[in-house]
């Protein structure tokens, strides 16, 4: 066969093979067996409460799913097909088709004496899709996935805002990727509503609060704007979309992260005075999504809130927002207050923790840069981590000694030993 008549073949043979790969991947796309999944939640202000609805069309793929039932918290609960409450835990057996639950679900908590970390009043509301779904243990058909909504029915004059992508009027799509039922979480806020939006980077963010509020709205989001770029650079990646919620008193007096979203209360500066700054510090937990690995007697919570602290403080730096000066006063402030620190590895990190974690993370930072001659820093240490999430000692270890061989002199301090059992 000359030449050019095997290539001709070759060639109509590799165009045939993708024409068949790219129909097959088609075809098990057509055949992955969804069910739809709409929660609807009407809130109902004059109670404190939710009603929630949660409707699944095809129940013999989602075929029967368990959860807790919190005390006081979720009443009234029903549903078709086979249905029971045993040692407080609700237990579902789906019908095949049209299958519904219902509950009511009390909004306003108290995290804190007086402070509130989810709360509804006359005027508004503010509370975690987590506290509204309950964490559901799924049964499902093998291969089995939701296409979820959330749909909010609201009293009159009231608008409602998620971290969630809106559909349409007061309906938002709920996607996952990393689970195959789909649970609306994160923190929303409804009600008489003061909301500013920018396009920042590759994200679109809302800043929202109760009319009235005394948070800055504007100075979050141009504070956000000058930030954002090192934010992006340093981690890789962004949210498509973030929302900030805040109030006054009584809400609780902090910052409080989720997936999707955060929580800050107006008081909450977007600087401290220590230089810290709560809003980049929460937007880390929000982006990294790192939390320790928990062990009996104590855990590695210092490296999810010393990264946090240390980006509030390394991502201003790196903005432009602070001389080197004023980066190695409040590195040597941070020491101080960590003095006293014998072990970073208690069950709990707390300030006096969590800054001399910083301390230390600053100095891990200083070794890799050192000894890669500036090709890494820790920005590539936390990229390893991310999709961990739940990381301990050995999981920082091994992330900084890929990138700069062993003996870590940073990784070897007394701070780290593993605590004695009380």
């Amino acid at each position: 066969m000359p030449l050019i008549d095997r290539r001709i073949t070759v060639l109509y043979t590799l165009f045939y093979s993708l024409v068949f790969s790219l129909w097959s991947l088609s075809v098990q796309a057509d055949e992955t067996p969804y069910y739809q999944l709409d929660y609807t939640v009407e809130l109902q202000p004059e109670k404190d409460r939710a009603f929630v609805i949660m409707e699944v069309d095809r129940g013999d793929l989602l075929r029967h799913i368990e959860f807790d039932v919190k005390r006081d918290v979720y009443t009234n609960i029903s549903a078709n097909g086979e249905f029971m409450i045993k040692d407080g835990r609700a237990i579902w057996k789906l019908p095949k088709e049209d299958a519904r639950l219902s509950l009511y679900i009390k909004i306003t908590h108290e995290r804190d004496p007086g402070e509130f970390d989810a709360m509804m009043t006359e005027d508004w509301a503010i509370f975690r899709g987590d506290d509204i779904i309950p964490a559901i243990h799924t049964y499902e058909a093998p291969g089995a996935t939701a296409k979820a909504t959330l749909e909010f029915k609201l009293p009159k004059d009231w608008s409602i805002e998620t971290g969630w992508p809106r559909k349409r009027g007061d309906t938002f799509r709920i996607d996952n990727p990393e689970r195959r039922f789909d649970r609306p979480t994160g923190w929303m806020i409804a009600g008489d509503l003061g909301t500013r939006r920018s396009q920042i980077g590759n994200t679109n963010i809302a800043v929202s609060a109760p009319k009235g509020s005394n948070l800055r709205r504007m100075d979050a989001l141009t504070f956000l704007g000058f930030v954002w770029p090192e934010l992006e650079d340093a981690f890789g990646e962004s949210p498509k979309k973030l929302l900030i919620v805040g109030g006054d008193d009584p809400l609780w007096r902090g910052g409080l992260s989720a997936a999707n979203s955060l929580f800050l209360h107006s008081d909450r500066p977007m600087v401290g005075e220590d230089g810290t700054s709560p809003l980049i510090h929460e937007l880390v937990h929000m982006v990294t999504r790192i939390s320790a690995v928990k062990e009996k007697h104590y855990s590695d919570d210092w490296i999810a809130e010393g990264l946090a602290e240390f980006y509030s403080i390394e991502l201003l730096y790196r903005a432009n927002g602070m001389p080197k000066e004023r980066r190695n006063k409040i590195m040597s402030k941070l020491r101080k207050k960590g003095a006293e620190i014998e072990n970073l590895r208690a069950k709990r990190s707390y300030g006096a923790i969590t800054a001399r974690a910083v301390v230390l993370l600053d100095e891990l930072d200083r070794e890799i840069r050192t000894r890669s001659k500036d090709k890494y820093n820790i920005d590539d240490v936390t990229r390893a981590l991310i999709p961990i999430r739940k990381v301990s000692l050995d999981d920082l270890r091994e992330a900084t000694e890929d990138l700069i061989g062993s003996n870590v002199k940073a990784l070897q301090s007394p701070l780290l030993k593993v605590p004695k059992a009380d």
